[in-house]
C-alpha cells in the first residue's frame, strides 16, 4: 500500500442523510414527491449527474446546472448551522494513516463527488485539513462516480500505481468506481448509507474501527 484514499461523505461526514433530504425538497419544489430512500441509488455521483437523471426520469423542466445549485444551496445552509458530524472511527483512522503518511510516507487523499468548497469546509471544520496530500473533487471532471475517473485522477496526482492504492468507500458507486480503476477498496456498511451492495469490495466492515492499516 503506497496510498490511503477515502471517500468523504458517508466515511467521514456524516452527510449522507442531508444530501437525501436536500435532494427529496429540490424534487417536491417542482411537483415531484419522492421518499428519501429514492435517493440512495445516487450516492456517490455529483450533482449534475443525480439531477440529469431525474430530470430525464420525471420531466422536470429547469436545467440540471440550476436544480443542483438549489441544492447546494440547502444542504450548505443546513451544514453551516449544524457543523459537520465525523463518522465513527473515521477520525482515529485518518490519525492513524497521518501518522504513516508521516513515518512511512504513505500518501493520503479524499476523493469525493462533493465540490472543493464543501470538501474543503469538512476537512477545515473537523481540523484535519493537513492530514491529506490532496483534495480531489469529482466535479470537474466528465464522469462522475461509478465511472473511475476520479480515482484514476486521484492516483495520477499522487504519482502512485492504482494498483498499490486502497480506498474506503460506503456506497455502491463509489466501490464500482475504485474496483474499475484497479484499486483495492474497503466497502463500509455505514449506518447512514443503507441499501449499498458492497459485493464488488475486496473487504468489508462495519466499523472503521476494524480496519487493520498493516495488512495492506
Amino acid at each position: 500500500m503506497k496510498a490511503f484514499i477515502y471517500d468523504m461523505d458517508g466515511v467521514i461526514a456524516d452527510t449522507e442523510p442531508v444530501h437525501m433530504q436536500a435532494e427529496q425538497y429540490v424534487m417536491k419544489k417542482m411537483g415531484v414527491e419522492l421518499e428519501v430512500s429514492y435517493f440512495q441509488r445516487y450516492q456517490g455521483m455529483t450533482d449534475i449527474m443525480i439531477f440529469e437523471d431525474l430530470r430525464k426520469q420525471f420531466g422536470v423542466k429547469p436545467a440540471a446546472e440550476k436544480l443542483a445549485k438549489a441544492k447546494a444551496y440547502l444542504f450548505n445552509k443546513i451544514l453551516h448551522e449544524t457543523h459537520v458530524t465525523p463518522i465513527a472511527g473515521s477520525l482515529e483512522l485518518i490519525r492513524a494513516t497521518n501518522e504513516l503518511r508521516r513515518s512511512q510516507g504513505l500518501k493520503t487523499a479524499i476523493a469525493s463527488s462533493s465540490s472543493d468548497d464543501f470538501i474543503a469546509f469538512v476537512v477545515d471544520d473537523l481540523g484535519i485539513r493537513d492530514h491529506f496530500d490532496l483534495l480531489m473533487s469529482g466535479t470537474n471532471l466528465p464522469e462522475s462516480k461509478p465511472n473511475p475517473a476520479i480515482y484514476l485522477q486521484t492516483a495520477a496526482y499522487l504519482r502512485v500505481d492504482p494498483r498499490d492504492c486502497v480506498v474506503v468507500e460506503d456506497a455502491a458507486n463509489g466501490a464500482r468506481a475504485a474496483k474499475a480503476a484497479g484499486m483495492t477498496c474497503i466497502g463500509f456498511k455505514s449506518p447512514h448509507s443503507p441499501n449499498q451492495d458492497l459485493s464488488i469490495c475486496d473487504r468489508i466492515v462495519d466499523s472503521l474501527k476494524s480496519i487493520d492499516l498493516s495488512s495492506f
